[in-house]
């Protein structure tokens, strides 16, 4: 952590789930119905055992023909020969539907089976995609443009299939719990409640699998199968969610779904009172029931109402085990959803704080991935859209201080001690000792007469383009253009004008090929040389100013650059430039004369670099 942000940590290349989705959906489906049912068993087999104990008896009665026995059974049951015929045909009916209710339970697990089997079909060929990805392998291109197809779809086709799956046996379900006639009423309430109880664990499910696999997609497989531009724009979803509405989501599984599963169970360790006790209830039977509260409730209706229950203590045991079954899968929601929002939340806001940090040159290294569409995807696009405005505004400032730096070299500014143009000021200066360098073309003038305007703009465009690479080269910047003339400066050590003044020799001959091609004249330049103290600074106005050298060493170095044409040398350098030199030796060097030139009382003595006359 760097203060108090959290930097995310280099993440490696994830593996695709789907198995492990499925299979923990299935789990929770299974939790969420069977131990329910094992409840609602063990509440209905008494009325079951009740139920079927009637019919057993007046069977065994009429098939012995024990007339005092019937008469027994009769008149306790109010049964008849015909009654006993109808409660055979029922329990037949009842046999069949347990038959194909358990058939329906049968279909069930067949279905998840096949969910699986649909869901790895689907899902393998994004598998396959990321184990080459982790093999750091390159995926054939048409899996990696299925992967790109289908991969926002992923979460919505899996969920989808899981509930193709629970929606046809439930349908069947459905068809035999509702269309059927059911002759036992415990059976029917057993059945429709276990039909409800696996809509009910199915959605859940079906919504378990669907978030879980969106939260992989957004955070877990984007980066490693869009492209790196697409993933810096909005996904492809035309519905516009809002964080608003994953708030409620989480809220509701982690605060509504825990009650729910709670008063579920509940609901199904009650027994009615009249269900148990068919008549009304004696004395010691109210005690037990109401309590202190009888003497209130006997003055009322309240002791006859058929909607009072009450909880047994076999209710009692059913309901603890029901609400830890229920509890224990809250927990697991719970620990996903919360999970889930936590990094959906956390993981956009320290991408865009990670790029805030980042410092580069390339556009898209600024950029955080959209993963939502949420106000977290607006936050990602408009940081996106900053970036690329930041980034667009640097690359023109970087354009403008290159334009600048030909008007007004770097190193100008590096001797100013000013690190932006915009720094500069009339006025500013700084005293340093460097060597000048002209350079002019001989009888341009003359040269000139012979060319058009635009003859003349071309040809002194060619020839400096030539010259000003080989001044940079050796450690020289331009001061300025002066007609055909060019200033240089050398700060490090007179060594390095005289070398650019040899290659620039020898350049001068590759360009005067060039110019006799094309059926022009060639050309020839002198260059005059001199160290000395001088003043660099800004000159000018308030509306306009530029930089300058000036000095006497300045005048000196042109006065010697004019000599060339005079003693009809290339390169003339001063008796101070001489004097500096560190390795004279390197160098064919001539002494000239010691001349007075315009300008200057004090005579000063010249010399030539591979001089052409010799006195």
């Amino acid at each position: 952590m760097i203060g108090n942000v959290y930097i995310l940590k280099s993440k490696s290349k994830p593996a695709f789930f789907a198995l492990r989705i499925y299979l923990v959906s299935l789990l929770l489906f299974l939790m969420l119905v069977f131990p329910i049912s094992l409840i609602m068993l063990f509440k209905y087999g008494p009325y079951w055992i009740e139920e079927r104990g009637k019919t057993e008896l007046v069977g065994v009665a009429i098939t012995e023909g024990q007339p005092e026995e019937m008469s027994k059974v009769s008149d306790s049951l109010i049964f008849n020969e015909e009654q006993s015929a109808t409660d055979k045909s029922w329990t037949l009916e009842a046999n069949e539907q347990d038959k194909r209710f358990g058939n329906a339970v049968g279909l069930l697990f067949r279905m998840m089976l096949v969910s699986l089997l649909l869901g790895f079909a689907f899902n393998y060929p994004f598998q396959r995609y990321f184990r080459f990805k982790r093999k750091e392998k390159l995926p054939p291109e048409p899996l990696t443009n299925f992967c790109r197809k289908w991969l926002l779809h992923v979460p919505l086709i899996n969920s989808g299939i899981l509930a193709l799956g629970f929606g046809i046996v439930l349908i069947v379900m459905g068809f035999q719990v509702f269309d059927s006639g059911i002759g036992s009423e415990a059976s029917k309430q057993f059945y429709r409640q276990f039909f409800f109880i696996a809509t009910f664990a199915a959605f859940l499910s079906v919504f378990f699998m669907y978030f879980w696999f969106r939260f992989r997609v957004r955070f877990k497989y984007l980066e490693e199968v869009f492209d790196s531009v697409s993933l810096y724009k909005s996904r492809v979803n035309k519905h516009k969610n809002h964080l608003i509405n994953r708030l409620w989501i989480n809220a509701i599984m982690t605060t509504l779904l825990p009650l729910v599963v709670v008063i579920f169970y509940i609901s199904f360790s009650i027994s009615s009172i009249h269900s148990t006790i068919e008549a009304s209830p004696t004395t010691e039977q109210a005690k037990v029931l109401y309590g202190k509260y009888l003497q209130i409730i006997d003055q009322t209706d309240i002791l006859y109402s058929a909607n009072l229950f009450y909880v047994n203590a076999i209710d009692s045991l059913l309901m603890f085990v029901g609400i830890f079954s229920g509890i224990l899968i809250s927990i697991i929601y719970l620990f996903f959803f919360v999970n889930w929002t936590n990094k959906s939340i956390i993981i956009p806001v320290e991408e865009i704080i990670l790029k805030m940090q980042e410092t580069g040159e390339q556009e898209l290294g600024q950029l955080t991935i959209v993963r939502t569409t949420d106000e977290f995807g607006d936050l990602a696009m408009g940081y996106n859209e900053m970036a690329s405005r930041i980034n667009t505004n640097i690359k023109q400032l970087q354009q403008t201080t290159t334009a600048n730096q030909r008007f007004v070299p770097a190193q100008f500014l590096h001797f100013l001690g000013k690190k932006s143009i915009t720094e500069v000021k009339v006025g500013d200066q700084v005293q340093k000792t460097m060597t000048v360098m002209f350079v002019d073309i001989k009888s341009f003038t003359s040269l000139s007469e012979l060319m058009s305007p635009k003859e003349n703009f071309d040809f002194l465009n060619a020839y400096l383009q030539h010259m000003e690479p080989i001044i940079h080269k050796h450690q020289g910047f331009i001061d300025k253009f002066i007609g055909d003339s060019i200033m240089a400066l050398f700060e490090v050590c007179p060594e390095h004008a005289i070398d650019a003044a040899r290659e620039m020799q020898t350049c001068l001959k590759t360009f005067n090929l060039q110019l006799i091609d094309q059926g022009k004249q060639p050309i020839e330049t002198g260059t005059g040389i001199h160290t000395g103290s001088l003043i660099l600074g800004m000159v000018g106005g308030k509306g306009r100013m530029e930089g300058t050298v000036i000095s006497d060493a300045v005048n000196l170095a042109n006065r010697l650059e004019g000599l060339t044409r005079i003693f009809g040398e290339k390169i003339i350098i001063s008796e101070t430039t001489y004097g500096a030199l560190e390795n004279k030796n390197k160098y064919q060097i001539t002494y000239l004369d010691e001349v007075t030139v315009k300008g200057r009382l004090k005579t000063v003595k010249i010399y030539a670099v591979e001089a052409l006359n010799t006195r």
